[in-house]
């Protein structure tokens, strides 16, 4: 190995493999592997959140998408990237392009991924919110606080980012926050127009001393109604969608089954 090559190539690779090992190392010693894991999403999710206050990611929902699985899957690719390009051109050019193709590629399957999980994730809002809004107005009937019925219906529904942005309402106001800051700031976070109905049924509710638990029965029903006719639309959207690979796909098929005798005999009578 030439010493150009081993400053390009060898020397990164004997450091990052030093580092790793000594991590390993550490993990064996008593750290758990759990808290190192930890550690990565923590960190990930801090760099994800500094991305969406700098406008980079502008697409809705973005900071609620758990996006741990999506930066490694990223930065998986980027390494391969990296590593298929030096390959073919071992010089300083050669390094410095992998390097630009690994960081923008990586960055583009990343945004990518995470674009599509916020829209996962808010599509899980919606589908969540009518059974929360129901059994918040339940627990509000049985004599529970806001408070402590918004604490018990995050952790009723299903896990997912409407059980974590509930659990965040209650331990903002735990630590002191005024209610109308925290549910602005989770208006922000979560731009769903049935969520934000129903953060402004709770602030109401609180404000005004009406009714609540009538008011999210209500609103449980009516978006329960909208559910209804939104999967009528995709149900009736699906004949369309069908209609390309029945013709170009499944009709030929069967049409060249069902008329392989007949084609086979005229093919016989006139090949004699």
């Amino acid at each position: 190995m030439r010493a150009r090559d081993f400053l390009l190539i060898g020397a990164p690779m004997l450091i990052g493999g030093s580092f790793l090992a000594a991590f390993l190392l550490r993990t064996w010693r008593g750290r758990s592997i759990a808290r190192g894991m930890q550690a990565y999403r923590s960190a990930h999710d801090r760099l994800t959140e500094g991305l969406v206050a700098k406008r980079l990611f502008r697409f809705p929902g973005a900071c609620l998408a758990s996006s741990l699985r999506y930066w490694a899957f990223a930065e998986l690719f980027a390494l391969l990237v990296f590593l298929a390009v030096v390959s073919g051109n071992r010089s300083a050019a050669g390094l410095a392009q992998a390097t630009a193709a690994a960081a923008l590629l990586g960055f583009g399957v990343a945004w990518i991924s995470l674009r599509g999980a916020a829209r996962e994730t808010l599509r899980s809002v919606q589908r969540d919110l009518p059974v929360a809004c129901f059994l918040l107005s339940l627990l509000l009937e049985s004599g529970m606080g806001a408070s402590s019925a918004l604490q018990e219906t995050s952790g009723s529904i299903p896990e997912g980012a409407l059980a974590r942005e509930l659990g965040e309402l209650v331990r903002s106001r735990s630590l002191g926050v005024p209610r109308g800051e925290s549910i602005e700031r989770s208006r922000r976070r979560v731009p769903v127009e049935e969520y934000r109905l129903f953060l402004n049924h709770v602030l109401q509710g609180e404000r005004l001393g009406i009714g609540l638990s009538r008011s999210l029965r209500e609103l449980s029903a009516r978006m329960l109604e909208r559910q209804g006719h939104r999967a009528e639309t995709i149900a009736q959207q699906a004949a369309v969608k069908m209609l390309f690979p029945l013709v170009f796909f499944i009709f030929p098929a069967v049409f060249l089954i069902i008329l392989s005798p007949v084609i086979l005999g005229l093919w016989d009578r006139l090949a004699g």
